[in-house]
């Protein structure tokens, strides 16, 4: 087994030494990575980059192509041409009337009337009440209060039953765009007194159906299809669950959902229903088969009535920015219309794990291409690339039914990719080894003064610094008691007793009285060397100031210093000697040669 185990560390090490590089930079990536996407996350659930996520949904929604308009809708508005025609303003209450009569003789499935009626415009107002009281077909709308006193909402059309009434409000997002349908609420309640008239649409103690919602059910009863309410509180009609929307789905962080709110999957920009106008019913000019078994629905499509709404289409366009109420409802109806009966998917978002994992995934993405490629026009150009492919991607999951983030992959990989390369020209430049240097040599002084600190702890705390300090206090005590015993007679140090200091005195002043006499040494010693050449005999200047008890190294050091002394003496002597006889026998040398 030891073998074994051997032979595999070998082989690991032998793998990682080779590849050693790749494992170095497969590690950066991946802390880049992890720093991005989690930096991201952060700035998605602040809120940061909702803006940016909302208008990346905006531009998918204007790409999508448009479908064809839904055969079993039909829109009467009433248009600018309409007013001028009728010559009246608002419409009164005999020409509605008169309106929702011709269009029951052609027998349509239902009628949805968006137009309030909640006090008598012009004539004709018994005759619309009459009317509204014995159709079954006619679903009425009222404006939902936002809980002030000063704003009580609008009541339906008298004669108008509970079932037949919807709200018509939506979720406007912020900036005004309109993105979110109610399904059902219960309207807030009012604070404070107020004096208004009660009535369906303030009424806080029950639930309201929305006007689209209730145009879509009564429709669907013809189909037999009923809606039921789930354990978990989702509406579920058929097989088909309409989803109610979360505050953090697809692209919203904390968003406004109170009530049941879906995101609207809008049909079409041109037309999402064949439309006609209130002139042309009134003339009979409206094909039957228009009609018959179909959701009418009749509202304001002009600009005199502010029932306008901006919508995902209204970006970047001069013309034509505002959708009218009647055809948001309509695109409502129609959407859950397709959803229960062809199959046409409700709008899907991922789980927060898996869009966690799509944002890292394209990190890492563009951490590796990043690493991978040096080349600044290449680099560009595959990351020009990989954005396009980014975006193709969430657009193909749009046109599927399924809101994914697009904002926050395409800034990971662009962070990322950029936070590489950053960090290999910082290091190329040098930069990066300075950095770290200099880091490594704060640590390592940081590191030696805790060792010196950990060895002066061990000394202090051993055995035998402890017996030192007992020592000195010892001395230090019988120190105190001579001089306590004998304090007028001062002890003096001689030459026979020179380990004994004064009584009087102290460790370091004893120390000091050392250091001057070394001193005193060295000057003797170098006064010594000056005269060594002189033939007379020179005497050491014991100064004036010296103290008459010197100690025995003192009298050597002298001692040493004569015998020095006395040795060159004795050595020019011999040297002089040396040379008398060196010139008599060179003064012999010369006579002989003479002789000769």
């Amino acid at each position: 087994m030891s073998k074994i185990s051997n032979k595999i560390r070998s082989v690991v090490a032998q793998v990682s030494q080779r590849y050693k590089p790749s494992l170095a930079l497969a590690k950066s990536v991946l802390i880049a990575s992890a720093a991005v996407t989690l930096s991201l996350m952060g700035a998605r659930q602040l809120g940061i980059l909702e803006p940016v996520e909302l208008s990346a949904y905006d531009q998918m929604v204007r790409w999508r192509p448009d479908e064809q308009p839904d055969s079993r809708l039909l829109v009467v508005g009433i248009t600018e041409a309409d007013i001028q025609k009728l010559n009246q303003w608002p419409i009164s209450d005999r020409k509605i009337a008169e309106i929702l009569q011709k269009l029951e003789k052609m027998q349509p499935a239902v009628i949805g009337l968006d137009v309030l009626r909640d006090v008598p415009l012009g004539d004709g107002r018994e005759e619309l009440t009459k009317f509204l009281q014995k159709s079954d077909r006619t679903i009425g709308v009222c404006l939902v209060t936002d809980g002030s006193p000063d704003n009580p909402g609008s009541p339906p059309a008298p004669g108008l039953p509970q079932n037949r009434v919807g709200f018509a409000d939506f979720g406007v997002d912020p900036g005004g765009i309109l993105r979110r349908a109610l399904l059902f609420m219960k309207p807030p309640k009012i604070e404070g007194n107020s004096s208004a008239q009660k009535h369906l649409c303030n009424d806080n103690s029950q639930v309201l159906y929305s006007f689209n919602l209730q145009l879509a059910l009564r429709y669907l009863q013809g189909q037999k299809i009923y809606p039921q309410l789930a354990p978990d509180q989702s509406l579920w009609l058929g097989k088909t669950q309409l989803k109610q929307l979360a505050s953090n789905d697809g692209g919203y962080k904390n968003a406004d959902v109170r009530g049941y709110q879906i995101l609207i999957n809008y049909r079409s920009k041109q037309q999402v229903a064949n439309q006609v106008r209130i002139t042309d019913v009134l003339e009979g000019k409206v094909d039957p088969n228009l009609v018959k078994d179909k959701i009418v629905l009749i509202g304001y499509t002009t600009e005199t009535v502010k029932d306008l709404f901006y919508t995902p289409y209204s970006g970047r366009q001069q013309k034509n920015q505002f959708m009218p109420g009647i055809v948001v409802h309509a695109q409502v109806v129609s959407q859950i219309l397709s959803a229960v009966l062809d199959n046409r998917p409700m709008l899907w978002f991922w789980p927060e794990w898996a869009e966690i994992l799509w944002i890292s995934g394209w990190s890492i993405v563009g951490g590796t291409l990043a690493s991978r490629m040096a080349h600044p026009a290449k680099l560009t150009v595959t990351f020009g690339a990989m954005l396009s492919g980014c975006c193709a991607i969430g657009f193909g999951i749009f046109l599927l039914g399924g809101w994914v983030p697009v904002a926050a992959p395409a800034l990971a990989l662009i962070l990322t990719g950029g936070s590489i390369v950053s960090a290999e020209r910082f290091n190329k430049a040098g930069y990066g080894k300075a950095i770290s240097d200099r880091v490594k040599q704060v640590f390592k002084i940081e590191i030696d003064q805790a060792k010196k600190e950990q060895q002066v702890a061990e000394i202090t705390e051993s055995d035998f610094f402890k017996e030192l300090q007992k020592k000195k206090d010892k001395l230090r005590i019988s120190k105190q008691e001579t001089s306590e015993k004998v304090p007028s007679e001062p002890q003096e140090i001689t030459a026979s007793t020179p380990e004994l200091p004064k009584a009087e005195s102290q460790t370091d002043d004893y120390l000091a009285q050392l250091q001057e006499k070394a001193k005193q040494q060295k000057q003797r010693a170098a006064l010594t060397e000056s005269e060594s050449g002189s033939q007379t005999g020179v005497t050491i200047d014991t100064r004036s100031g010296a103290s008459s008890a010197e100690t025995k190294p003192d009298d050597e050091f002298s001692d040493l210093q004569t015998k020095a002394k006395q040795m060159r003496q004795r050595r020019g002597a011999e040297k002089r000697i040396k040379d008398e006889k060196s010139d008599s026998l060179t003064d012999k040398e010369d006579l002989g040669a003479k002789e000769e």
